[in-house]
């Protein structure tokens, strides 16, 4: 499987893009080979996100094979484990990367030791790293969920 991800560069690969350029995405996917059903991240910025060709607007889950909207609390740290169990269904994945937008600036511990008792492990970070990551662990095979929270 190869994956190649180009960040902030315009379509000839040599010139920064700048953000004024017609696309507001941050990242863009050039190449992936061999996982055609999965949902990978191929852009955000300007409130929405572009996974597997299809553009969704504000919040979304993101699951191996499916992607839902979400609509989860204004500040990322009011977030609750009764947020986000409905959206596990009857199987809970054994990793959560949760984007929270910027930089985290709360480890979230209270939500972190909940999930822990179900046996799912948090990982918060941007939603930039969050895309980033989401995509490395698709690519190798990897059993997660992810909530992001749009950026502008």
């Amino acid at each position: 499987m190869m994956m190649t991800i180009m960040t902030l560069k315009s379509p000839n690969m040599n010139e920064p893009r700048s953000p004024s350029d017609a696309s507001s995405d941050l990242v863009d996917i050039r190449t992936f080979e061999g996982a055609s059903d999965l949902q990978l991240i191929h852009g955000y910025g300007g409130n929405s996100f572009r996974i597997s060709g299809e553009r969704y607007s504000g919040a979304v889950i993101v699951y191996p094979r499916q992607t839902t909207i979400w609509t989860p609390p204004a500040k990322p740290e009011t977030l609750k484990i009764d947020d986000l169990l409905p959206h596990f269904g009857d199987g809970f994945p054994p990793l959560f990367i949760l984007g929270v937008g910027g930089a985290p600036m709360d480890p979230m511990n209270d939500l972190s030791a909940a999930l822990r008792n179900h046996g799912i492990a948090l990982e918060v970070m941007s939603t930039a790293a969050a895309c980033r990551t989401w995509n490395v662990l698709m690519s190798e095979g990897r059993d997660a969920v992810t909530g992001l929270y749009d950026v502008a």
